[in-house]
């Protein structure tokens, strides 16, 4: 019984980071947001801040280890149904649904190595099920159309975000599906 309620303490104490963390994000990039100025925002004391995280930017990484680990269980879904269509919907739904978490970390105050963290996630999970199904194609290759591909659907959600989200959900889904679609097939027929 006493285990749930210091579980819940933990929870609470963290949603309440985070929540600073994100509001602090709004104003200053992550370089210049100090444990002090997040502990104050929090009303947390140092050491109960240290307990979880070892910076501000510790506390970040957090954030978006979660959205990776989102972001891997849809692919894993994608490539047991091998729908791109699928795996575009969950990836417009899911930012659509974390409008704001997701703004801050596609700006310029968020963290710089973000995307990369992503486009190489993303290479860990489809470059193995891309060779065993073109092993008529060198990683190399492979990976480049990887890199291309990933970089102008970033591109074209960054800019749906600073564009303030006019388009639906279905629209940038659709949009994404055909662009990555028509790339890869006509990369790989190119051959």
């Amino acid at each position: 019984m006493v285990e749930k309620k210091t579980d819940r303490r933990i929870l609470k104490t963290k949603r309440v980071l985070r929540e600073s963390l994100l509001y602090l994000l709004k104003e200053q990039p992550i370089q210049k947001i100090s444990v002090s100025l997040l502990c104050e925002k929090s009303d947390i004391n140092r050491s109960t801040f240290y307990t979880y995280y070892s910076s501000p930017m510790d506390l970040l990484e957090s954030i978006e280890d979660e959205i990776l680990n989102t972001l891997e269980e849809d692919m894993i879904q994608f490539e047991k149904e091998n729908s791109i269509s699928q795996l575009m919907n969950s990836i417009i739904f899911y930012i659509s649904e974390h409008k704001q978490l997701v703004r801050l970390l596609f700006s310029d105050h968020g963290d710089p190595g973000f995307q990369n963290k992503l486009l190489f996630a993303t290479q860990r999970w489809t470059m193995p099920m891309w060779q065993s199904r073109r092993p008529d194609y060198d990683a190399e290759t492979l990976s480049s159309l990887h890199i291309y591909i990933v970089s102008g659907c970033m591109a074209v959600i960054r800019q749906w975000i600073t564009g303030g989200f006019q388009e639906s959900e279905e629209e940038v889904s659709l949009m994404l599906e055909k662009l990555s679609a028509s790339t890869s097939v006509g990369f790989l027929q190119g051959k």
